[in-house]
């Protein structure tokens, strides 16, 4: 009997990167270490500077929990092949840096921040901007409609319905700076590569 739907497992190093944040964060949320992990801006200025990296890695909820293991999923899928493992790993510190780092010198207001949807527009904008140099039409749609979504949250806010599902405030910003981050380091290796050839 013919097979309409064929799927094949194809191994990828950065798989084990993708297993180590869903291990981590399914532990932050069955073991309650959110409020000891989040982003507190307070315990951040006391010293506690670990919370700039852990706070991406803690929810809300388990729903919140959900839609960034789905997110995380997607950028397994689709993306793992295009970077090495040290590359994503570049993204993600990138991404969590940036925007724990311009939180603290922008948005005063923001005393505390969960989820690792920033990180993820990060992933996704990098994923994209690589997916163009091996499927150009793929890219191409899939960086449009991150930017679109992107500039919604810019002048909108956050998407309908996002902050029902995740049962908190949305930060749009830490989106925007997670992707910010994404092109950032796409472009720092673009500009590397470029300079190797010339030479």
């Amino acid at each position: 009997m013919p097979t309409l739907l064929k799927f094949r497992y194809h191994y990828h190093a950065s798989h084990f990167l993708w297993l180590a944040i869903f291990a981590l964060t399914v532990m932050s949320q069955t073991f309650n270490w959110v409020e000891s992990w989040r982003f507190d801006r307070v315990f951040i200025e006391q010293g506690r500077y670990w919370l700039i990296i852990s706070g991406h890695l803690v929810h809300f909820n388990w729903t919140h929990w959900l839609l960034n293991m789905a997110g995380l999923a997607m950028v397994a899928f689709f993306f793992s092949p295009h970077a090495s493992v040290k590359q994503w790993l570049t993204v993600i510190l990138a991404s969590m840096l940036l925007i724990s780092g311009a939180m603290l010198l922008w948005l005063p207001e923001i005393r505390t921040y969960v989820g690792l949807s920033g990180v993820l527009h990060g992933l996704f904008l990098y994923g994209a901007l690589r997916e163009i140099r091996y499927y150009p039409a793929s890219g191409y749609i899939l960086l449009g409609i991150l930017v679109a979504k992107l500039a919604w949250e810019f002048f909108n806010g956050a998407m309908p319905g996002s902050e029902e599902m995740t049962g908190g405030r949305v930060l749009t910003e830490s989106h925007l700076f997670g992707a910010i981050a994404g092109v950032l380091v796409w472009l720092a290796e673009y500009f590397k590569n470029l300079i190797k050839q010339r030479r």
